[in-house]
């Protein structure tokens, strides 16, 4: 009678648990931040990269643009065209210069009407009243060649 040999394996290093509580630590890990992002979402939140950063607010920045002056509006338009191609959400290259009006964050968190954080998160609308104010303010000089 011919027994068949029985193979077995050893794990000298002894890795194979180790490898096995490491998945399960990374799985916990993806678990925990799948769930949090699905509550973000599911609260509202969501994730995203900016454009939106109005809340409340918004109406107060269409009623301010609203009462401008067609020149106003069209400097704005012709401005942020030649600063930023009209994008709302840019950044320089550097990362100086934020938003449809390339607002330094001093400039932009001093301006008239400026709701503070960085312009890349307000919408164009509010960024154009904030520009439209800081050069009734200071006049066009923050913008030296598009302004």
């Amino acid at each position: 009678m011919m027994t068949e040999p029985t193979l077995t394996t050893h794990d000298p290093a002894g890795t194979s648990g180790s490898v096995r509580t490491g998945f399960a630590v990374f799985a916990m890990i993806a678990a925990l931040v799948l769930g949090t992002a699905a509550m973000a979402f599911a609260s509202g939140g969501g994730i995203g990269t900016g454009g939106d950063g109005e809340k409340s607010g918004s109406d107060r920045y269409q009623r301010e643009w609203d009462s401008f002056s067609q020149k106003d509006k069209r400097w704005a338009r012709r401005t942020s065209q030649c600063e930023s191609t009209n994008d709302a959400n840019i950044h320089d290259r550097s990362g100086t210069y934020h938003g449809a009006f390339q607002f330094s964050l001093s400039t932009w968190k001093t301006s008239p009407m400026s709701p503070g954080g960085d312009p890349h998160k307000y919408r164009w609308k509010t960024q154009a009243v904030v520009a439209v104010k800081l050069k009734h303010r200071d006049g066009a000089g923050h913008w030296p060649v598009c302004g």
